[in-house]
């Protein structure tokens, strides 16, 4: 008896877990765990070490899909921001500017935005 009651327990929260999380696709959220482009929230954007733009002699604009919120925007740069030589600035809905010391690879790029698990739609 015990046995059924359990696994009716776990039934249940899984139930009222996917619930919330298809409540927050539906509104806009990317289900990173926030509610969706609250702008109120902070998130801790990456920094980069060279922020003098006169170092990055090549520019890239890309469009990513699937940038939500904040999280999803300091989740992008941080992965562009891991290329040697590479600064990123993402801002909503779907922009990335992507400053480069070195020739833009724009196949690196899509990689980094993908294993941050976005796409790169335009670049």
């Amino acid at each position: 008896m015990i046995d059924v009651i359990i696994v009716l327990a776990v039934v249940a929260v899984v139930l009222l877990a996917a619930r919330r999380y298809l409540r927050t696709l539906r509104r806009g959220g990317c289900g990173c765990g926030c509610s969706g482009g609250d702008a109120g929230s902070h998130v801790a954007r990456p920094t980069v070490a060279d922020t003098n733009e006169a170092h990055y002699p090549y520019s890239a604009d890309l469009t990513v899909e699937g940038m939500h919120c904040e999280h999803c925007l300091a989740a992008v740069e941080t992965a562009l921001d891991g290329i040697g030589g590479v600064w990123a600035r993402a801002t909503l809905p779907d922009r990335v500017r992507v400053l480069s010391k070195d020739p833009i690879d724009y196949a690196a790029l899509a990689e980094a935005v993908e294993s941050a698990g976005y796409r790169v739609t335009q670049g």
